[in-house]
């Protein structure tokens, strides 16, 4: 049977950082480490909202990206 081992992960915020001469979007990411696998989706969710209150640029999106060894 497969195992996994929970090893890290990163909160990543997308923020809309202006657009380019033809129009188009252009995006500035931050990623915060050290996110255990204690931490829920709503508490990161309440998290990432409250860092992103601190910018002057609008949240584009949040993601979570967990890195898993499997053996």
């Amino acid at each position: 049977m497969a195992k996994t081992q929970f090893l890290g992960a990163v909160l990543r915020l997308k923020y809309l950082a202006g657009h380019n001469e033809k129009n188009e979007p252009k995006f500035a990411i931050k990623t915060y480490r050290h996110v255990n696998d204690t931490h829920t989706t709503t508490a990161l969710v309440t998290v990432a909202k409250a860092i992103a209150s601190l910018s002057s640029q609008p949240l584009e999106s949040m993601m979570k990206l967990e890195t898993t060894e499997l053996s």
